[in-house]
């Protein structure tokens, strides 16, 4: 009887080899259940090898497979996707580069691509009430000695610092430095202009609210003595997320308002405060003019507003609600197995 329920479903196996690629999924790989569709984790050195075994012999057409940066690569376009993550299409392999079933989780004004591929937070942490809560970033500081790179943020940084998604506007980067330049080279700029930026946000955020931050990373560490080293345990960061103001300033190579690090912020119970972008709108709702920046000025004045504990446990609810019955990740699995 089980069985038979179960061949009416869709079978999910998550079958990567690397197991620390779990955090990047957050919540989703522990979700036994999405609607229609059952989750299996076969993550690890070991079970993705019997994962493979059952992808290789294909037996259920309701089974669907996914592998994480092509270990193991998953030929079948019918049954299995391949997800590259932390990175653009210029991530794929070459030789596998012309597959439909590959999936990226970021693009930028260099990397546009239809094959993006969104999950969304899933089984929030509820937060009843915000006591005294701090100002939380953990991130890494990509060092920048690229002199081209330093010409743009030197002779743009005051541009840049009013209107931060310039940097996603294709006219911004039409500058006789980089017009010869092919896109890989175009991109690591681009990430370069970001890191910088991050450098000097962070200079802001700690110059402007002091002891009420809590800053997180070697890099940061380097800088900052009284910053906490980087800790890959499950859990650590999810437990300063917690009931704290968390700032984000977009991944360093893609523009996207969701991915591992606001997916966990959110999934933890964080307020999360972000710099503007396409996706604002559609994440934060109405509270987009509460937790988005696009200048220096934008954020200070909205951290400074948080920081009273202003619309805190609203926020929270709204999120909560939001993402309460995975609506979204079951839009995302009926669009890549369709």
């Amino acid at each position: 009887m089980i069985f038979k329920k179960l061949l009416n479903k869709k079978i999910i196996f998550f079958i990567f080899r690397y197991k620390f690629r779990q955090l990047a999924l957050n919540n989703l790989c522990k979700n036994k259940k999405l609607d229609e569709y059952y989750i299996i984790n076969l993550s690890g050195p070991y079970l993705s090898w019997f994962g493979f075994l059952l992808y290789k012999l294909n037996f259920f057409k309701n089974f669907r497979f996914i592998s994480c940066d092509g270990w193991p690569f998953l030929l079948n376009q019918k049954n299995s996707i391949n997800i590259w993550f932390g990175g653009t299409k210029l991530k794929i392999s070459r030789e596998f580069n012309d597959l439909k079933n590959n999936y990226v989780t970021a693009s930028t004004v260099f990397t546009p691509t239809n094959k993006l591929i969104q999950f969304y937070p899933c089984d929030l942490v509820n937060i009843e009430k915000f006591n005294n809560p701090k100002i939380v970033i953990a991130m890494t500081i990509r060092p920048v000695d690229d002199v081209i790179s330093m010409n743009i943020w030197n002779s743009k940084k005051s541009i840049i610092f009013k209107n931060i998604s310039i940097l996603e506007d294709k006219n911004f980067w039409e500058m006789g430095e980089i017009y010869n330049l092919n896109v890989n080279e175009k991109h690591k700029i681009y990430m370069n202009i970001k890191s910088l930026l991050r450098l000097e946000f962070l200079k802001i955020i700690k110059e402007n609210f002091k002891d009420e931050c809590i800053l997180i990373g070697d890099d940061i560490k380097k800088i900052y003595p009284d910053a906490i080293r980087s800790n890959f345990k499950k859990g650590f960061l999810g437990n300063f997320y917690k009931g704290n103001i968390c700032v984000d300033f977009l991944a360093k190579d893609g523009e996207q308002a969701l991915y591992p690090r606001s997916i966990e912020i959110l999934e933890n119970g964080g307020i999360l405060s972000q710099v503007r972008s396409i996706y604002s709108k559609q994440l934060f709702e109405i509270y987009e003019k509460d937790l988005i920046f696009n200048s220096d000025k934008e954020m200070l004045e909205i951290l400074s507003k948080l920081l009273k504990n202003e619309k805190l446990n609203e926020i929270n609810k709204f999120f909560q609600s939001k993402f309460k019955f995975n609506k979204y990740n079951k839009d995302t699995f009926n669009k890549v197995f369709e």
